[in-house]
């Protein structure tokens, strides 16, 4: 009787309610599964019409929602393909509504949200009020298995609302949108108001006598009650429900109240009827194959023998808990995970437009996209700007050495070789300005011209301007550090040395970074310390170089590696570690890190492009605060890079 097996149950219910009459085809004989598809086949072998044949694909699909997925979305898109083909408006909704449940049971939920709305835009169109309650109700379902539970509310209301609205003397209709209802209020902690939907719908269930419908409104009312401690009141319902699912033969039914009964029990005291209603809802549950119910009873189990004083076998419990609990949480699940939500939040873009007063979001998004513009002009405008002060830096600091250079006949040998490093500090920055800087400049102007072409649609102009914001944001810290390091190099930088804690810088960077990493999968994090660390130096300089160290690291990492920050005091000085265990140094590449000369650079484990002025600018930064950089590094094993800086005594 869990939820997410009710909602799946009401989902088939509700469609058969809803859908009624909406294509006669629907209304087979009663025949098992298996001969009813073997006649639909025939069917489409001798059918006269392609609209005939829509509903076959149609009634096919449904009919293997409870068999086989992927047939169930096979037959959809056939019906889709043909019903597109033919400009047959009806048959195109229903065969996004099974092509959407179809998605929805393999997992596929913002592909499946997709169809759903689909459909209903035809049926909204159309005006087939009881298809358009149905898709609401879907809508509502796929949000909830997201655990968006704001959007899931908002969707089942509006299918409540047409279910009212429908013919149904025993308002039976609304019963499955109650308790989901009851649910999403249950998810987000209010249970009162879950209570108030889910005695609603039991009244409604009493009425048309249905045992199953009855038992599971029993067991959640009885849920809602545990989570705000009225055990009392919780095991009166959970009993009844228990009756009434053991009277029906509901094995699923009667294995979740013994589950909750056991919980109820041992908040309670009593200890033993906890265990014995653990131990049979555990049974039940392996037999059914309910992983999620096997974890709870393993779970009661393991507080009544701790409360009891068994501690080995509460051990035994907690270990078969853990270990069960662990192996849902696998790699790839998490990797899913991230991919539905980030395809997830592409679909409500246009799912919000489509909603919407279109005219209205039309013309926001042009001032939208108007002032995007104008703020890309704005920094490009800002870049160019940068770029003239370095090239003029550079002019005025050349003609400067070069007069010195013609009065100062004793220290010509060292201002040749002054003139020689400035010379590839100029060469240096043109190339970076010619490639690196160019590169990312001309991107933004081919990438501005796309989202000019009037063909694109909402999405692609969204995804367009996205990534213009990226590249500004690459582009930005290049000239950062491209500034820093040639002031450093022409007339030095200046420093503002003061004491500061720099235990906050570092967990500044963490959490600057930690969005970043998270895209490639790296973890990235400090060691935490039990006071802070007070230094003396420039804060914005060390910052800079704590920055810098980081983003290398995140760079140089791949998916499930780990970077960690950390300060440590040494006698006079505090030792900061920025550690990796990425993609490593190769030796043969080592001797070049700090060569100003060599221009060194390579690509991170997902092709980030870099200057190669980062670590040059981090061994200039540290060296100005009375510091020393130096690293440590194996191929294929990670990096880890270390710099001091004077503590505060």
């Amino acid at each position: 009787m869990g939820k997410p097996l009710f909602i799946h149950k009401l989902h088939f219910y509700m469609l058969c309610i809803i859908t009624y009459g909406v294509l006669t085809i629907t209304a087979a004989p009663c025949l098992a599964q298996s001969n009813r598809i073997n006649v639909l086949l025939k069917k489409l072998d001798t059918a006269k019409h392609d609209t005939d044949r829509v509903n076959i694909y149609y009634s096919l699909s449904r009919l293997y929602w409870s068999k086989n997925s992927d047939s169930a979305l096979f037959m959809a898109q056939k019906s889709l393909d043909l019903a597109q083909k033919i400009h047959f408006e009806k048959g195109i909704a229903l065969a996004y509504l099974t092509k959407g449940v179809a998605l929805g049971s393999k997992g596929r939920y913002p592909e499946a949200l997709a169809s759903h709305f689909q459909c209903l835009r035809i049926s909204e169109k159309l005006g087939m009020t009881g298809l358009s309650g149905n898709q609401y109700n879907n809508i509502g379902i796929v949000y909830a298995t997201m655990e968006d539970y704001t959007k899931a509310l908002y969707y089942y209301r509006k299918a409540y609302a047409i279910a009212l609205k429908q013919h149904d003397p025993t308002g039976f209709a609304t019963y499955g949108l109650l308790v989901n209802i009851g649910e999403i209020f249950k998810k987000k902690g209010q249970p009162d108001s879950a209570i108030a939907y889910t005695v609603r719908a039991l009244t409604i269930a009493r009425k048309v006598k249905d045992s199953i419908s009855i038992a599971i409104a029993l067991y959640n009312i009885g849920e809602n009650y545990v989570l705000i401690k009225n055990y009392k009141q919780a095991q009166t319902y959970l009993y009844e429900a228990l009756d009434v699912a053991t009277r029906a033969a509901d094995d699923e039914d009667v294995a979740y109240c013994h589950n909750t009964l056991a919980l109820a029990c041992y908040y309670t005291g009593d200890y033993k009827s906890a265990m014995l209603y653990a131990q049979k809802g555990l049974l039940e549950s392996k037999k059914l194959g309910i992983v999620d119910l096997i974890t709870k009873a393993y779970n009661v189990l393991y507080l009544t023998h701790l409360k009891m004083g068994n501690y080995k076998q509460a051990l035994y419990y907690r270990d078969l808990e853990v270990t069960l609990s662990d192996s849902l949480k696998t790699v790839e699940r998490q990797k899913a995970i991230r991919n539905i939500q980030s395809t997830y939040e592409l679909e409500q873009k246009q799912i919000q437009i489509d909603l919407l007063n279109k005219d209205k979001i039309i013309r926001q998004k042009e001032l939208d996209q108007t002032k995007l513009k104008r703020d890309i002009l704005t920094a490009g405008a800002v870049l160019l700007l940068l770029l003239a002060f370095i090239l003029f830096r550079n002019y005025s600091q050349k003609r400067k050495l070069s007069e010195q250079l013609a009065l100062q006949n004793k220290d010509i040998s060292a201002q040749n070789l002054q003139l020689e490093e400035l010379v590839h500090v100029k060469d240096r920055l043109f190339s970076i300005i010619g490639h690196d800087l160019r590169g990312p400049i001309h991107t933004i102007s081919r990438m501005m011209d796309m989202i000019k072409e009037k063909s694109l649609s909402e999405e692609e102009s969204d995804y367009w301007i996205e990534k213009v914001s990226e590249t500004l944001v690459i582009t930005s810290h290049l000239v950062e550090n491209l500034l820093y390091w040639a002031k450093s190099q022409m007339d030095g930088i200046h420093t503002n040395p003061a004491s500061f804690d720099v235990q906050k810088t570092i967990e500044q960077n963490i959490s600057l970074l930690k969005e970043r990493a998270a895209e490639k999968q790296v973890l990235i994090t400090g060691l935490e310390a039990a006071k802070s660390e007070t230094v003396y130096g420039d804060e914005t300089m060390i910052d800079i170089v704590i920055r810098n160290l980081a983003e290398n690291a995140v760079k140089f990492s791949k998916a499930g590696d780990t970077v960690t920050i950390a300060a440590e005091k040494n006698k006079a000085f505090t030792v900061i570690t920025v550690k990796d265990n990425g993609k490593g140094i190769p030796e043969e590449s080592k001797a070049k890190i700090f060569d100003k000369f060599s221009s060194y650079t390579t690509f991170g484990t997902a092709s980030e492009k870099g200057s190669g002025l980062g670590l040059l600018l981090c061994k200039e930064l540290v060296e100005k605060n009375n510091g020393t950089l130096w690293f440590e590094s194996m191929e294929g094993i990670g990096s880890s890079f270390h710099f001091t800086i004077p503590s505060f005594t």
